[in-house]
């Protein structure tokens, strides 16, 4: 199994696109996991491949634009697509193109399929195992495990530390998760730390990947006021397994 981060920032990070996951298997059907902020999800695809009909099944783990903001590019380029979210997040998507495009929404519509899931739910989807996870964030958040061959991936979504998101990492091969910035870290605009926005700490993911027993960590959506080097740093504090702060387009081989 093939991991690809598509984006690793936070809104507004310098040099990143919010986040999206890609990932590929042998006789699987490639899975995106949440849609980065916009239109820029079309050239990361590109990228790596993936811009074509073979992308059938997207995942969106919650509403805010940095994770469903591609949606639209989405349904614009390819149309046959199956979105698997929340109710909350569905209605977000077809919203956000009813507002933005609202004489295409339909048609487009018509094309793709939008498929409820709800926290504890366990699907198949295109040859992967996917489980969902009830999370704490500031709007309705699943995080998602992937399993296939053997190998299994968690994606945190957006959570504060949680049992939720403890139980999603538990045992995986990577445990991509949210590290916005260090706990020294503050946003100067609005003087707020990581849990102020329900957001983890580097500190945070590394102790919740300790607790779970993965096997590797990822930090991805890192906010633009910190810093990378001091977010590793912390992390290695806690985690003494495999640990990474990935940039866009690294892939992982599971």
């Amino acid at each position: 199994m093939d991991v690809t981060t598509l984006g690793t920032g936070a809104p507004l990070a310098k040099g990143r696109a919010t986040v999206g996951l890609l990932v590929n298997a042998p006789g699987c059907t490639p899975l995106l996991i949440d849609t980065c902020g916009g239109f820029e999800i079309i050239d990361r695809l590109r990228g790596a491949g993936a811009f074509d009909k073979t992308l059938k099944n997207v995942i969106v783990t919650h509403r805010h634009g940095d994770h469903i903001g591609g949606a639209m590019a989405l349904l614009i380029g390819l149309r046959s697509l199956t979105f698997f979210g929340l109710a909350d997040t569905l209605g977000a998507v077809q919203g956000l193109m009813a507002g933005c495009f609202p004489e295409l929404s339909g048609v487009l519509e018509l094309h793709s399929d939008f498929v409820p899931v709800r926290a504890g739910d366990r699907r198949e989807i295109g040859g992967f195992s996917v489980s969902f996870f009830e999370v704490s964030h500031r709007v309705p958040t699943v995080a998602v495990r992937v399993s296939h061959g053997g190998k299994t991936l968690a994606y945190s979504a957006d959570s504060l530390p949680c049992d939720g998101l403890i139980e999603c990492a538990r045992g995986v091969d990577l445990f991509i998760c949210d590290a916005l910035c260090t706990r020294q870290d503050t946003n100067p605009e609005g003087g707020l730390r990581a849990h102020d926005l329900k957001h983890p700490t580097a500190f945070d993911a590394a102790q919740m990947a300790a607790t779970a027993g993965a096997k590797a960590l990822a930090l991805v959506h890192l906010a633009r006021f910190t810093n990378p080097v001091s977010v590793l740093a912390e992390a290695k504090t806690v985690y003494q397994g495999p640990l990474s702060v990935p940039a866009d387009g690294s892939c992982y081989s599971l």
